[in-house]
């Protein structure tokens, strides 16, 4: 049986989940449930489509135990029916397979090394001492500078660029627009105000299984390098500083900035909009919601939320907030002399 078509047993055998229905359903593709036809496979994660579920032309369903009475079609029963969807939906994922070779119009220096399994496309640049594993993908116009590396099986979409020596573990995603290893934003002033440049002589590693969204961009360390460790993955457009360091399977959603020097442990996950400042650490597995302003070191995992005020003068703003983190201890004064009070009417 060809790797597109599989029957559902062997989903099931593969995948660890229990069947219900017809074990020899063929299935060819993944699809949403109300797009889905007789040889989809789809999911239901949230309770809010669940109508759809008597509906859906699917061949089979993945969702959990307790909807499968509501299901008129077969069936594979697990507990995180996303996360089977997401595992299924790769086994079927094509669209990164690609031919071997270099197109003519690439340009490769001589002293890089670039296996014959990679596919280096039209327009791109390989430069000097670069360094790319087995079966790497470069993209249209994509640019690797000199001295970097990038190990095996990792992708780079059309237009992104790799600067500075940077390195790149085994199976990276790094979509187009990205920019690894630029200067970071490092000045100082002098006796007349003027800025003064510092050198940026760092560079960035990243480890394997790091996926990096478009138009993201991380800078270059300013002496030390900037490092991306594991398995983390980084939604578009985030804004990465010098010498930052993300722990090991780390998720950053979009419009996140994270300035210079803050570490940032292990199976973090932050949310959209964040901000963070510089020289601060955030411990292994905390969470950030969106738009919170972090400003301080986080040492106690936890769920850690902010809200934005409308811009206001540092010093008023400093003043509210410090009301606002009293806003409790003033609620329990008023209510013990509203109490008093009203002990004071009845006697």
């Amino acid at each position: 049986m060809a790797e597109s078509s599989i029957n559902l047993e062997d989903l099931a055998s593969r995948f660890g989940c229990e069947i219900s229905g017809d074990p020899k359903v063929i299935i060819t593709e993944v699809a949403v449930l109300d797009k889905a036809n007789k040889n989809s496979i789809t999911f239901l994660a949230n309770d809010k489509y669940r109508g759809l579920l008597k509906e859906t032309n699917a061949g089979a369903i993945i969702l959990r135990p307790e909807d499968l009475k509501d299901c008129q079609s077969s069936a594979l029963i697990t507990d995180d029916p996303y996360l089977i969807f997401a595992r299924i939906a790769a086994y079927f994922e094509k669209s990164r397979d690609f031919e071997e070779g270099c197109h003519p119009s690439a340009i490769i220096e001589d002293s890089a090394k670039v296996p014959s399994t990679c596919s280096i496309q039209a327009g791109a640049y390989i430069g000097k001492g670069v360094e790319l594993g087995e079966s790497v993908f470069v993209g249209t116009n994509a640019v690797i500078t000199a001295n970097c590396s990038i190990d095996s099986h990792s992708w780079l979409d059309p237009g992104v660029m790799i600067l500075s020596e940077s390195s790149i573990g085994k199976r990276a995603i790094i979509h187009s627009g990205v920019v690894i290893g630029a200067d970071g934003f490092g000045f100082s002033e002098d006796e007349e105000k003027n800025w003064v440049k510092v050198p940026q002589t760092g560079s960035v590693n990243i480890g394997d299984d790091v996926e990096i969204g478009a138009n993201t961009t991380i800078d270059r360390g300013t002496i030390s390098n900037t490092e991306i460790h594991n398995g983390v993955k980084l939604d578009n457009l985030i804004q990465i500083g010098h010498n930052v360091v993300i722990g090991e399977h780390t998720a950053i959603v979009a419009n996140t900035a994270i300035a210079g020097s803050t570490i940032i442990g292990k199976h973090c996950k932050i949310s959209g909009q964040v901000g963070i400042t510089g020289h601060i650490e955030i411990a292994d597995g905390t969470t950030i919601t969106g738009r919170t302003s972090v400003m301080k070191s986080i040492k106690k995992p936890g769920v850690y939320s902010s809200s934005l005020f409308p811009h206001q003068e540092a010093s008023i703003w400093q003043k509210n907030v410090a009301i606002f983190r009293n806003l409790p201890k003033l609620k329990s004064l008023i209510s013990k002399i509203k109490a008093e009070d009203e002990d004071d009417t009845n006697s």
